[in-house]
């Protein structure tokens, strides 16, 4: 019998089976013909789901992981969920760089809080 062992998913491995069930949910919503948007709908659909599970990932392995390490994925985590939100909302808005402007300035009060108070 061979000894089988389990491990825990890693951020990369849990990364790549969320873009696959995004990219799987957007087919069925298109080609299903069940939301017709554009493709701005489906990539901000895509990067607001990968930027929100890295930052969630960051706050749930927070102890595991190193605080440098944990600054630049929390950020990068930030950029694009912001980016994901903002092509979404330019649906709406129609001014992608005003919801850009807003997701800048949003980031920055972030950043600055997370300065403020961040323990080590």
């Amino acid at each position: 019998m061979a000894n089988v062992q389990s491990k825990r998913l890693r951020y990369g491995e849990y990364g790549v089976l969320l873009v696959i069930i995004i990219l799987g949910l957007s087919g069925i919503l298109y080609f299903g013909g069940i939301v017709s948007y554009s493709i701005e709908f489906y990539l901000s659909l895509l990067l607001t789901a990968f930027g929100i599970y890295t930052v969630i990932f960051v706050f749930y392995y927070r102890r595991f992981i190193r605080k440098d390490e944990r600054n630049y994925m929390f950020l990068w985590g930030y950029i694009v969920a912001a980016i994901g939100f903002a092509l979404f909302f330019d649906l709406y808005t129609r001014n992608l760089f005003l919801n850009v402007s807003i997701a800048v300035v949003i980031g920055a009060l972030l950043g600055f809080i997370s300065i403020k108070y961040a323990t080590g």
